[in-house]
């Protein structure tokens, strides 16, 4: 199907016909759809549950950052949860100000600080670990032992493959950035 307009010095041969809606891939067939989609309803479920406990999916992200890496820098945790450094260290005063983090000077970087999680942390640890494992098993009901398995087998593969795609993607990006200031 051609555009019934074509904009002004436009060569008509070079352009490409639109893809017909039938060839698109359907949603059941859609990675990007399929794994958005599922993100979407998980935190549709989960948001309510951990608000009846006064904590928002973001602060539940934070503190799973910061139990997985104890240690870890207010900006390298930012990065891992993809929003700006200002939104991540209003989010760490909330979960200071509770009581179940800490901030620490970093001892190689005067500017930065390390986060640690505090012993009244662990409670609210565990009734995350609860709670994720409870909607694991409901979300994978009727699923077999071996279809679960394979699920997980292929999911990190699949962040494997996307995860060196994002190296590549992001070396090809540092590359054309430094031929650019040479030139």
């Amino acid at each position: 199907m051609k555009p019934t307009t074509n904009p002004p010095d436009a060569d008509t041969a070079s352009l490409v016909p639109e893809p017909s809606i039938a060839s698109l891939l359907s949603e059941q067939e859609s990675l990007a759809f399929l794994l958005a989609d599922s993100l979407r309803l998980t935190r549709r479920i989960a948001a309510p549950y951990f608000e009846q406990h006064q904590l928002t999916l973001a602060q539940v992200r934070a503190l799973l950052g910061v139990y997985r890496w104890q240690g870890i820098r207010q900006v390298d945790l930012a990065d891992f949860m993809e929003i700006q450094p200002i939104s991540l260290a209003r989010l760490l005063d909330q979960l200071a100000a509770s009581g179940l983090i800490e901030r620490r000077p970093d001892p190689k970087d005067r500017r930065a600080f390390q986060l640690y999680l505090t012993p009244a942390a662990a409670p609210v640890i565990r009734l995350i670990n609860t709670a994720t494992r409870e909607f694991q098993q409901r979300a994978l009901a009727g699923f077999s032992p071996a279809q679960v398995e394979a699920l997980f087998v292929g999911m990190n593969q699949l962040r494997d493959n996307l995860t060196a795609l994002n190296r590549a993607a992001s070396k090809t990006s540092v590359d054309s950035n430094e031929v650019s200031n040479h030139e």
